[in-house]
């Protein structure tokens, strides 16, 4: 059984986001699932239905707090209580300069960013209610600086966790714990776009499982793999000079 007898996912159609809606389902846990890919959505739901019927799925679209607010109220009827919430939508890819679109930046920070916003003005007023509940927002280890030809990326999931730090802070006092998950290189239809080599790719049902466990242990971040989590340490305090030359080495401009 899982620690969390209510879970409500957002971005649940591919990815890591489907890996931890089968891994909490294997645990007898009830779900939503809710995410803006109808058809992905919908199969998702009918294969977990076959073990576990206390699953349910509904079209969401994180961009649009109407969607998201929907969503919430959908888990409401159908839990009754909601235990836990995680925030699982991502958006990704190149993005380098000599190509530089305002419009994909934007498009990165409405789902990586203002997505997890959306998803804090509609469920916190109901953990509120009830007393009690966890959020845990997916960001990334990217979040440390600015790499070339992912600066978009990185600068929305920098944004997005400093995000969770200020509602982990505040929040607490009320029962309420909000949960960072900071993973390396997940194997997902997202990373699959990036044009450099990503070391110790993990398959995303390992990272389901790194995840899971983290939530239950309680931790305020869990990150993962060890190796990446102490690589971007060491990136994070390097002098600049010495961050653009590894950068030009590791990925060389377009």
């Amino acid at each position: 059984m899982s620690k969390f007898n209510n879970v409500v996912i957002f971005g649940v159609s591919q990815g890591i986001g489907k890996a931890l809606a089968m891994e909490y389902s294997s645990l007898s846990s009830s779900i939503i699932m809710l995410s803006k890919n109808e058809a992905q959505l919908n199969a998702l739901c009918k294969e977990l239905n076959t073990s576990n019927k206390n699953v349910w799925a509904q079209k969401c679209d994180i961009t649009d707090y109407d969607e998201v607010l929907a969503g919430i109220k959908f888990a409401e009827e159908k839990l009754g209580k909601i235990d836990l919430v995680i925030i699982n939508s991502g958006v990704g890819g190149p993005n380098w300069m000599n190509k530089f679109n305002s419009k994909q930046f934007k498009e990165t920070f409405e789902v990586n960013t203002f997505g997890i916003a959306h998803v804090l003005e509609a469920v916190l007023p109901v953990l509120r209610n009830q007393g009690y509940g966890t959020i845990a927002g997916v960001t990334s280890l990217a979040d440390v600086r600015g790499y070339g030809g992912s600066s978009s990326y990185s600068a929305s999931k920098a944004a997005a966790s400093i995000l969770l730090e200020g509602a982990r802070v505040e929040l607490k006092k009320e029962n309420i714990k909000v949960i960072t998950i900071r993973p390396g290189f997940v194997k997902t239809a997202m990373t699959d776009k990036n044009e450099f080599k990503m070391p110790l790719l993990m398959q995303p049902d390992k990272a389901a499982k790194i995840i899971r466990k983290g939530i239950d242990a309680g931790r305020s971040i869990v990150q993962f793999p060890l190796p990446i989590v102490m690589s971007t340490r060491l990136i994070k305090i390097l002098p600049n000079w010495l961050f653009d030359w590894g950068m030009n080495i590791a990925r060389p401009k377009k």
